[in-house]
């Protein structure tokens, strides 16, 4: 076992949100590890950090048993979610991947993923020219509350992910909402 500290910051280079640079730095100045887990504190600081030669995946091949990436599946979610309620640069891809993902096995992001993401599967495979814009216009405002829905669903506990992924890239979960809840966010 090791530290949730150690797991989280494993995992934020995998997903490429913390620098090497950074994690090495952490690595050699936070003592948790070498106390808690010698063996895997050993690895990670014989670990050639300095050659860019497939960096990522050998660095997935090393460590990535030591994650458990179901415990930030939420955190994932969440993202997107906030891409989406702020309308940002991204919230087009957001909105694509809530549609990837219920398609994949999340059934609570039905009305996400149904509703506003197949208008942009439409978008991408129609062959007419339409500015993507003028779709989000459709979309805006009503998205805004069902993606808030949703995360608040994932704050409150109400969708818990348990598990490694199911070979789709998504993780089992346990819905504990509501009917009522269960009903809003179905398509």
């Amino acid at each position: 076992m090791i530290p949730s500290i150690v797991e989280q910051n494993i995992h934020q280079v995998l997903i490429k949100k913390m620098s090497v640079q950074s994690f090495e730095q952490w690595l050699y100045e936070d003592d948790v590890l070498e106390s808690s887990n010698p063996d895997l504190y050993l690895e990670l600081i014989s670990f050639n950090y300095s050659s860019e030669d497939n960096f990522y995946y050998r660095f997935y091949d090393s460590f990535a048993q030591y994650v458990h990436f179901y415990k930030f599946e939420a955190d994932r979610i969440k993202g997107y979610l906030n891409s989406i309620i702020d309308r940002d640069g991204n919230c087009s891809n957001a909105i694509w991947v809530m549609y990837e993902l219920y398609c994949k096995g999340y059934g609570f992001l039905g009305k996400l993923g149904i509703i506003y993401g197949f208008c942009l599967v439409d978008y991408e495979t129609s062959e007419s020219n339409h500015n993507i814009d003028t779709i989000l216009d459709k979309l805006y405002p009503e998205i805004i509350d069902d993606a808030k829905n949703v995360r608040n669903w994932l704050e409150e506990g109400k969708v818990v992910f348990k598990s490694q992924d199911n070979g789709y890239g998504v993780f089992e979960y346990d819905d504990l909402r509501s009917e009522t809840e269960i009903l809003q966010g179905n398509a």
